[in-house]
């Protein structure tokens, strides 16, 4: 059997997840804000901000190496 490592010192999660889910983050709260501003029911808004945050997700993962 192994040791167990000190797991304390690694961090909690990769530059490149952070970077891909806080591209996801902007791009949703835009798209939310937007689709508010267009004059559309704050749920539709949220709704909008959820299927734009799935996309940008997906995209960045498949682009960002």
């Amino acid at each position: 059997m192994s040791a167990p490592s000190d797991r304390s010192q690694e961090p909690l999660m990769t530059v490149r997840a952070a970077v891909i889910l806080m591209l996801g983050t902007q791009v949703a709260v835009a798209a939310g804000v937007l689709t508010v501003l267009a004059g559309n029911a704050w749920a539709v808004g949220v709704l909008a901000a959820g299927g734009a945050f799935a996309s940008a997700v997906a995209f960045a993962r498949s682009v960002i190496g």
